[in-house]
């Protein structure tokens, strides 16, 4: 399940729930269990050492340091631990009443948050390890406080790391567009090389570049058709092809609506045309 952090964040906040218990565990190598069920309440795993394979509900999460999972009650487990190392981790269960269920989907499935090591967050956890062993609603209350506090602390960190990852596609999305733009690409096609729908990878993109990318590759191939009708005696329709649109008809739509000219009227005068407003496309800080 791919989740949304400030929604989660949001959820969080305003869902009534209870921390039931904070546990630490430590695990032999090797150590297999399949055809297990997860407890009836939800739970939020860390990492400490080692690594491990859970899979929930057939999805498969490789454990290690850094990363952060959840885990919805009564969830299909199998679990390894991989290497020769122990694999030491702790774990948050947390009740959320079955009605909510609509509002706050999350606490009920499974999903992964990659926050980065973090001593603070360690360190908050064995705070919260210690303070749940003391009885009395005091110790309640300290115990909500160090959660939120150490889900301020996953949160920001796995919005910023993510916000890094995003960044990082759109800067690739823009190289490959600029390499390939001769090819039959589409929105639909470039999404799914990021693994991505469109929508998603339209939304980062524009984020990140302030420009759709139908029209970032449409600026890119009608640039380079006025480069090649300057330069070149190729026809229109080789023209048309080169630039990645296989009917010339099309091509001389689209060139006339961001240029005002028509592309063989353009490749007679040249020198009367005025240039495109755009000028490439630049990452938004």
């Amino acid at each position: 399940m791919q989740v949304d952090i400030h929604q989660l964040a949001g959820n969080f906040s305003r869902v009534k729930f209870q921390i039931i218990e904070v546990i630490r565990s430590v695990i032999p190598p090797g150590k297999k269990s399949f055809g297990i069920v997860t407890p009836p309440v939800s739970g939020l795993i860390f990492p400490i050492k080692g690594r491990a394979r859970m899979v929930f509900d057939g999805v498969l999460y490789e454990m290690a340091p850094g990363k952060i999972f959840h885990c919805g009650p009564n969830i299909a487990l199998d679990k390894e631990v991989m290497g020769r190392t122990e694999w030491k981790y702790m774990v948050i269960h947390y009740l959320v009443d079955d009605s909510a269920k609509n509002e706050f989907p999350q606490a009920f499935s499974h999903y992964q948050l990659d926050a980065g090591y973090s001593p603070r967050i360690n360190n908050l956890l064995q705070r919260l390890y210690n303070v749940s062993l003391i009885p009395g609603n005091l110790s309640v209350l300290r115990a909500r406080s160090l959660f939120f506090s150490i889900l301020d602390e996953i949160l920001t960190s796995a919005d910023i790391r993510c916000s890094q990852q995003d960044r990082k596609l759109v800067e690739q999305a823009v190289l490959y567009m600029k390499k390939n733009y001769g090819e039959p690409l589409t929105v639909a096609k470039l999404a799914r090389q990021y693994g991505l729908n469109s929508r998603q990878f339209s939304y980062l993109f524009q984020k990140y570049t302030d420009i759709a990318p139908v029209e970032y590759l449409t600026e890119l191939r009608l640039r380079r058709a006025r480069e090649l009708l300057c330069t070149t005696a190729s026809s229109i329709a080789e023209i048309s092809a080169c630039v990645g649109y296989s009917d010339p008809y099309y091509f001389s739509k689209l060139f006339k609506k961001h240029t005002g000219f028509c592309p063989s009227a353009y490749k007679l005068s040249p020198q009367y045309t005025a240039k495109l407003p755009w000028q490439g496309c630049r990452l938004v800080q």
